[in-house]
């Protein structure tokens, strides 16, 4: 059991970075598309996006 949580440990330690830039123009381009065209789905999914980011920036994952 603890080997493929090595694996998978290892792969969230290189990729965290490269997911944390992807998310900030994935949050710009959701904010845009939820200004020209509101719908509460668009609104959750921005905050939900941004709580993903503020994560990120705060080091919990």
């Amino acid at each position: 059991m603890q080997q493929w949580w090595r694996k998978i440990e290892r792969w969230w330690w290189r990729t965290r970075y490269t997911i944390r830039a992807v998310m900030f123009p994935l949050i710009c381009i959701q904010f845009v598309r939820t200004l020209l065209f509101p719908n509460p789905v668009d609104v959750f999914l921005l905050f939900a996006l941004f709580l993903f980011y503020l994560g990120f920036l705060f080091q919990v994952y």
